[in-house]
């Protein structure tokens, strides 16, 4: 009996029935997306707390998302709005999978590092994203979305399925608590010298 080489995922699916049920990928149309929107997608993972040595695999993974769902996108909302809650759930996935290792690797190692102030840039955007690890997926992602991509109120609540006095609850309630760490962080450098 003659051995068949193993499929590969790229190949196209053999079963009639089965590439019938799945809608056909319109490739112009997400090479265009994915031409327009690749640098939002990646800023946000990385801003939402994916690792950023894992950054290109969950771009991929979202990209995979939208490829699957995009004849889905209806316009209702703008085309980032619809990435971000794709990504959104792509970096809780990584964020959960990296908690559960970290907290493997803590308990063998003790307590976590402490937040530090920045000195520079490269800093400065370590001390963000330490500062935004420390928040919840809920305030993380809303905070993400107003402060540092720039997205309305109604924008953010369309991505979370939330009210918009839900959306601003969960923004006074992120800031508070950054400011409460960097508090933390000044006082305790303060000790240490």
């Amino acid at each position: 009996m003659p051995v068949s080489p193993p499929a590969l995922a790229l190949d196209p699916p053999t079963d009639r029935s089965r590439a019938a049920s799945t809608p056909a990928v319109d490739e112009r149309r997400l090479a265009a997306v994915y031409t327009e929107h690749h640098a939002f997608v990646w800023r946000s993972l990385l801003r939402l707390g994916v690792d950023e040595h894992r950054v290109d695999d969950a771009v991929h993974d979202a990209f995979m998302v939208v490829a699957k769902r995009l004849h889905e996108f209806e316009g209702r909302a703008s085309m980032r709005t619809w990435l971000f809650a794709i990504v959104m759930r792509v970096a809780q996935s990584l964020r959960r999978d990296a908690a559960r290792e970290r907290t493997r690797r803590e308990r063998l190692q003790g307590e976590p590092d402490p937040v530090a102030l920045p000195f520079d840039r490269t800093d400065a955007a370590r001390t963000l994203q330490a500062l935004l690890d420390r928040l919840d997926d809920d305030q993380r992602a809303v905070f993400v979305m107003a402060e540092l991509e720039g997205m309305t109120a109604p924008e953010i609540a369309a991505v979370i399925g939330a009210k918009v006095p839900t959306v601003y609850s969960r923004l006074r309630l992120a800031r508070e608590a950054i400011e409460r760490l960097v508090a933390r962080a000044r006082a305790s450098e303060g000790r240490g010298r």
